[in-house]
Protein backbone atom coordinates (compact mmCIF):
# COMPACT_ATOMS: atom_id res chain seq x y z
CA UNK A 1 0.00 0.00 0.00
CA UNK A 2 1.05 3.59 -0.73
CA UNK A 3 1.37 6.29 1.87
CA UNK A 4 -1.96 7.93 -0.21
CA UNK A 5 -3.77 5.44 1.38
CA UNK A 6 -2.98 5.89 5.46
CA UNK A 7 -6.29 7.56 7.01
CA UNK A 8 -6.41 11.65 7.28
CA UNK A 9 -5.55 11.71 10.81
CA UNK A 10 -2.32 11.20 10.11
CA UNK A 11 -1.87 14.21 7.83
CA UNK A 12 -3.35 16.61 9.88
CA UNK A 13 -1.51 19.61 11.29
CA UNK A 14 -1.07 21.38 14.71
CA UNK A 15 -2.84 24.28 13.41
CA UNK A 16 -5.84 21.83 12.82
CA UNK A 17 -5.95 20.14 15.60
CA UNK A 18 -5.96 23.49 17.03
CA UNK A 19 -8.73 25.17 15.05
CA UNK A 20 -11.10 22.20 15.65
CA UNK A 21 -10.32 22.40 19.36
CA UNK A 22 -11.35 25.94 19.11
CA UNK A 23 -14.50 25.22 16.98
CA UNK A 24 -15.25 22.72 20.17
CA UNK A 25 -15.03 25.81 22.40
CA UNK A 26 -17.27 28.21 20.21
CA UNK A 27 -20.77 28.11 19.37
CA UNK A 28 -21.75 27.06 16.07
CA UNK A 29 -24.74 26.67 13.16
CA UNK A 30 -24.20 22.97 12.53
CA UNK A 31 -24.12 21.89 16.21
CA UNK A 32 -27.46 24.01 17.31
CA UNK A 33 -29.13 23.19 14.22
CA UNK A 34 -28.85 19.73 14.44
CA UNK A 35 -30.43 19.73 17.95
CA UNK A 36 -33.11 21.78 17.26
CA UNK A 37 -33.93 19.39 14.29
CA UNK A 38 -33.37 16.20 16.79
CA UNK A 39 -35.85 17.89 19.80
CA UNK A 40 -38.53 18.27 16.82
CA UNK A 41 -38.01 14.29 16.44
CA UNK A 42 -37.86 13.61 20.22
CA UNK A 43 -37.70 15.25 23.38
CA UNK A 44 -33.89 16.35 24.36
CA UNK A 45 -31.56 14.78 27.07
CA UNK A 46 -30.55 17.58 29.78
CA UNK A 47 -26.70 17.31 28.19
CA UNK A 48 -28.32 18.39 24.54
CA UNK A 49 -30.28 21.24 26.08
CA UNK A 50 -27.20 22.17 27.80
CA UNK A 51 -25.84 21.90 24.67
CA UNK A 52 -28.31 23.43 22.62
CA UNK A 53 -28.89 26.32 25.16
CA UNK A 54 -24.71 26.82 24.71
CA UNK A 55 -24.73 26.88 20.61
CA UNK A 56 -27.98 29.06 20.34
CA UNK A 57 -26.00 32.29 19.98
CA UNK A 58 -24.76 30.13 16.49
CA UNK A 59 -21.52 31.63 14.97
CA UNK A 60 -20.25 34.63 16.39
CA UNK A 61 -18.94 35.55 13.21
CA UNK A 62 -21.72 35.20 10.98
CA UNK A 63 -25.40 34.57 11.15
CA UNK A 64 -25.85 32.75 8.21
CA UNK A 65 -28.58 30.20 9.54
CA UNK A 66 -29.83 32.81 11.88
CA UNK A 67 -33.59 32.97 10.39
CA UNK A 68 -33.55 29.09 9.94
CA UNK A 69 -32.33 28.74 13.66
CA UNK A 70 -34.99 31.19 15.35
CA UNK A 71 -38.14 29.12 13.23
CA UNK A 72 -37.30 25.73 14.25
CA UNK A 73 -36.31 26.84 17.59
CA UNK A 74 -39.51 28.25 18.04
CA UNK A 75 -41.63 25.01 16.76
CA UNK A 76 -39.02 23.20 19.62
CA UNK A 77 -40.53 25.44 22.53
CA UNK A 78 -43.85 24.93 21.37
CA UNK A 79 -43.42 21.40 20.84
CA UNK A 80 -42.11 21.32 23.93
CA UNK A 81 -44.60 22.63 26.30
CA UNK A 82 -47.71 20.54 24.41
CA UNK A 83 -45.12 17.77 25.72
CA UNK A 84 -45.08 18.85 28.95
CA UNK A 85 -49.13 19.35 28.88
CA UNK A 86 -49.75 15.82 28.31
CA UNK A 87 -47.68 14.28 30.31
Amino acid sequence: MTSSSKPDREKRSFSDAFYDGIGALLPGCSTALELVETGLERPLTLREKFVLFYNSPLCLHCSCNRDRFDEERLKLRELDRERRETK
